[in-house]
């Protein structure tokens, strides 16, 4: 019924009712443990990487960062994708925006998904005021749905929600473009960390 190959802007998201919502966050949280269990053994039997820490340090996400840069791989869009792509662009054959023309892999779409999830329990462990929530927020009078509707975010009292797998496949898609490294998992999550304790301190 759902798939871990899932990118976080898929219209799939908004378009679920509430109770949809609800069925994805729980098999989310069902398989969470086991995808992480998949993604430390993944890390451990590359090469180099046998001795990567998985104890939800700061400091693991370096490492991990460095695995990450080396799964990220792209394929072009199909007909139909690139279709979808120029109505959200709004194309115009006489006035193109430039749009790049490939997406992730399935196979990076899951790894992020899962590097995510660790990512997100780290976040969790730090911030013990936030946990694992299905993200149902809609704005306005048209009740437009929040960017991450539809998909698992961790939120707290008087701190904006974050969702962990937006944060893994943005940096993905940094790598890809070659303006990120997988490093900067760290960084974000320091920033992270300040943000949420700051706005919860206030």
């Amino acid at each position: 019924m759902f798939t871990l190959a899932y990118n976080v802007d898929s219209k799939v998201h908004k378009a679920r009712e509430k109770k949809e919502v609800d069925a994805f966050f729980s098999w989310f949280m069902s398989i969470l443990p086991a995808c992480l269990d998949e993604v430390i053994a993944s890390v451990r039997k590359t090469d180099g990487f046998a001795d990567w820490q998985a104890d939800y340090a700061p400091e693991s996400l370096l490492r991990l960062g460095d695995w990450y840069e080396m799964q990220v791989k792209t394929r072009p869009y199909t007909p139909e994708e690139m279709e979808y792509m120029k109505r959200v662009m709004r194309f115009d054959e006489n006035r193109p925006i430039d749009f790049e023309h490939w997406t992730l892999t399935n196979e990076t779409l899951v790894t992020s998904v899962k590097v995510g999830m660790y990512f997100g329990e780290m976040l969790r462990r730090r911030l013990p005021f936030m946990e694992w929530k299905p993200c149902k927020l809609v704005h306005g009078k048209n009740k437009k749905p929040s960017i991450d509707y539809g998909q698992p975010v961790l939120d707290g009292p008087k701190v904006i929600q974050l969702n962990p797998v937006r944060i893994s496949q943005a940096v993905a898609f940094g790598i890809a473009r070659g303006s990120k490294r997988g490093r900067d998992l760290h960084e974000t999550f320091g920033n992270n960390v300040k943000l949420h304790e700051n706005m919860r301190n206030k």
